[in-house]
């Protein structure tokens, strides 16, 4: 799909039974998202693409000039079931963590080779995730869990939604070994969360602005550490701690879609104001002057 008109979109939407319609104004502004025009064509039909959409018209929430409600009366907010989870799996309900994390120092390091190809296979981690302090959440401020699995011969990878305890919103990525074919040990998984500060630097590797980067002295003893690489044909990911197994698993283009997709869902949450536009563009800035050595 090359141009949208306002017409075809609508009538899209409506045909995937999302209730979302977009103006004019919103329609400009959604096309400006790169995966929004190929998840619009496969929405009828893939759960995944109209959750993808869904997700993209949900950024637009407080602007019922962009985004408004089928048969609705016009200011009214957006009504809309928020999108389901982005893969098979679905983890189980979150754990209150003890300990909050250092501040990581971001390293350079040298390359390495990516291992076996990943082989896919619907096997969900018990994902904990951490709750804002002060306790458990009220119903009516229950957060969605939405994530990918990536899974590979000897470990597996799942990049979630997560909220840290000051209330941002950031990217959980869980870790965890093979125990047998197609089976993984989720028990016993090595859990990073990313700081907001560090956020946007794996963000910008996600979007091929910058070659890797390396989060270290994460974790109550400062000896969790991850590695994100960019080797174009895949991506590579290592986890590491103290007392824990290495983690490597290589990630396919189509796993990076969907990861991508993720990490810009919770920027944007962060900077609701800027919009996707300028997320993007906050991000280019960023990835430059990271390269010219400003940390």
């Amino acid at each position: 799909m090359t141009t949208l008109t306002l017409a075809f979109t609508n009538q899209t939407l409506a045909t995937a039974g999302i209730k979302l319609r977009l103006s004019h104004k919103g329609l400009a502004a959604v096309s400006k998202v790169a995966m929004f025009a190929k998840a619009l064509e496969f929405c009828q039909k893939n759960t995944q693409a109209r959750d993808d959409v869904i997700s993209i018209l949900a950024h637009y929430k407080d602007q019922p000039e962009m985004v408004f409600v089928e048969q609705s009366p016009k200011g009214q907010p957006m009504l809309d079931a928020p999108p389901a989870h982005n893969n098979m799996d679905s983890p189980p309900p979150r754990q209150q963590r003890s300990v909050a994390q250092s501040k990581p120092v971001q390293q350079s390091t040298v390359n390495q080779s990516a291992p076996a190809r990943t082989v896919a296979h619907p096997n969900a981690p018990e994902a904990e995730h951490q709750q804002p302090a002060g306790g458990q959440q009220p119903d009516s401020e229950k957060r969605n869990f939405v994530g990918h699995h990536v899974y590979g011969k000897q470990s597996a990878l799942y990049f979630a939604y997560d909220e840290t305890r000051g209330g941002d919103a950031t990217i959980a990525v869980d870790g965890a070994m093979s125990v047998a074919t197609r089976q993984y040990n989720w028990n016993q998984k090595l859990r990073i969360q990313i700081t907001r500060s560090d956020l946007p630097s794996v963000a910008a590797v996600m979007f091929g602005l910058l070659p890797k980067v390396e989060l270290s002295n994460y974790g109550a003893d400062n000896t969790k550490r991850l590695l994100i690489e960019n080797q174009n044909k895949n991506y590579f990911v290592n986890m590491s701690a103290k007392d824990h197994h290495q983690i490597a698993v290589p990630i396919s283009a189509s796993d990076v879609y969907e990861i991508r997709a993720l990490f810009l869902a919770q920027l944007m949450k962060n900077r609701p104001e800027i919009g996707v536009e300028g997320v993007l563009t906050n991000l280019k800035c960023h990835a430059a002057m990271l390269k010219q050595g400003v940390q």
